[in-house]
C-alpha cells in the first residue's frame, strides 16, 4: 500500500498534479465556490488511470455541480462525477483515501441524489485500514472524522490527534 501510495506520488509530479494541492483543495471546495471551480480545473483534463485522481475528480464534478444554473448540467456532472467515484472504488477498493472521498461525497450530498448508500461500509473499512496509512492519508482521515457527524468520539479517540 505505501508503495503505491509512493509510485502515485512520483507519477502526478511527473504529470504536472501535485496530490497535496488537490487534497487540500477538495477539503476546502465544500465552502467555497472558487476553490471548487480551481479544484475542477486542475483535473478536469486528467485521462490517466490513477484510481486516487480519478476519484478526486469525480468528487470535483460532484462538488461543481451545486454551481452549475441549470437542472440538466447538475444531474450531468452528478451522473458523470458519481461514475469516476464508483469506478476508483471498484479499481482499487482498499484505498483508503478514495473511500475517505466517496463518504465525505456522500456525507454531504444532498438526499434527492439518492447517494448515500456506502457510507457505512466506507467508514468501517477507513477505521479498520487506517493504522497502515502513509501519513498524509492519517491526516487528512483525522480532519474529516473531527467535522464529520458519522464518526463518534470513540472512533475519533482511535484515529488518534
Amino acid at each position: 500500500m505505501k508503495l503505491a501510495a509512493c509510485i502515485t506520488i512520483c507519477l502526478l509530479g511527473f504529470l504536472g498534479i501535485n496530490i497535496e494541492d488537490v487534497r487540500r483543495q477538495f477539503e476546502e471546495a465544500k465552502n467555497s465556490r472558487e476553490t471548487t471551480e480551481t479544484l475542477y480545473t486542475s483535473l478536469q483534463g486528467y485521462t490517466k488511470n490513477d484510481p486516487v485522481l480519478l476519484a478526486y475528480k469525480g468528487a470535483s464534478l460532484i462538488l461543481r455541480a451545486r454551481l452549475l444554473p441549470k437542472q440538466e448540467d447538475k444531474r450531468k456532472a452528478v451522473v458523470e462525477g458519481v461514475a469516476l467515484l464508483d469506478g476508483a472504488v471498484r479499481s482499487a477498493p482498499k484505498e483508503v483515501e478514495i473511500r475517505l472521498i466517496r463518504l465525505a461525497i456522500q456525507e454531504n450530498a444532498p438526499k434527492v441524489i439518492r447517494y448515500k448508500k456506502n457510507m457505512g461500509e466506507d467508514k468501517q473499512m477507513i477505521l479498520s485500514n487506517f493504522a497502515a496509512q502513509p501519513t498524509a492519508v492519517k491526516n487528512l482521515v483525522r480532519r474529516y472524522a473531527q467535522q464529520s457527524t458519522l464518526f463518534t468520539a470513540e472512533e475519533q479517540g482511535k484515529l488518534g490527534r
